[in-house]
């Protein structure tokens, strides 16, 4: 090999990417071959898999954020720049930010619950919600809910008595949510209403 020959073997080895083999990798994903995604998951899902447990802290949340990720990958394989990391650590920033932003929606979930029950609560008078929490053994109070539907009774029930959150309701009764607050709430303004006549 002369000289220049060497030269330009020299250089083109400079310029290949930094990350070669990832390029090749992601390069047949998005050309839509699916074994080559297989490939990467074998690689990567443990490392993936990992960054997501270590910010949720449940095994099922973090699958479910592994197969996004991965997903996204065979959707957006175009995304990847090998010039600024390798395709472990692209993957493993992506898991970051799916597990931060599905950490973000359930505890803003969590919170617009409270929110709420706490809004629901105080709708009531102070003598009602004392009975209707903390007397149930009261005949009054039992007949009152007797008196409820059972659409609104069950979820009451459940909620107060049993101390489960409206999604633990909700699951429960397999319901929208937010069906579950609104029988809730109408059933708790009937209870009022009959432990208030009851009263007087």
């Amino acid at each position: 090999m002369t000289a220049t020959e060497q030269t330009s073997a020299s250089a083109s080895h400079h310029m290949a990417p930094k990350n070669a083999d990832d390029l090749a990798l992601v390069e047949s994903i998005i050309a839509g071959d699916k074994r080559a995604l297989h490939d990467a998951y074998e690689l990567y899902s443990p490392f993936v898999n990992g960054v997501a447990i270590g910010i949720l802290r449940d095994p099922h949340l973090a699958a479910d954020i592994t197969q996004e990720v991965f997903v996204r990958l065979w959707q957006r394989g175009e995304r990847f720049d090998p010039n600024r990391g390798s395709l472990k650590s692209y993957l493993q920033i992506d898991a970051h930010g799916r597990a931060i932003d599905l950490l973000r929606s359930r505890r803003a979930a969590a919170e617009r619950e409270r929110v709420d029950h706490a809004k629901m609560s105080s709708t009531h008078t102070a003598g009602t919600e004392e009975l209707a929490m903390t007397t149930m053994s009261s005949e009054t109070v039992r007949d009152a809910m007797l008196g409820l539907p059972e659409d609104q009774r069950t979820p009451i029930a459940m909620a107060f008595f049993g101390g489960h959150s409206y999604r633990d309701v909700a699951n429960a009764l397999d319901l929208p949510e937010g069906t579950v607050k609104s029988r809730i709430r109408l059933g708790m303004k009937r209870l009022q209403l009959a432990l208030g006549s009851e009263r007087l």
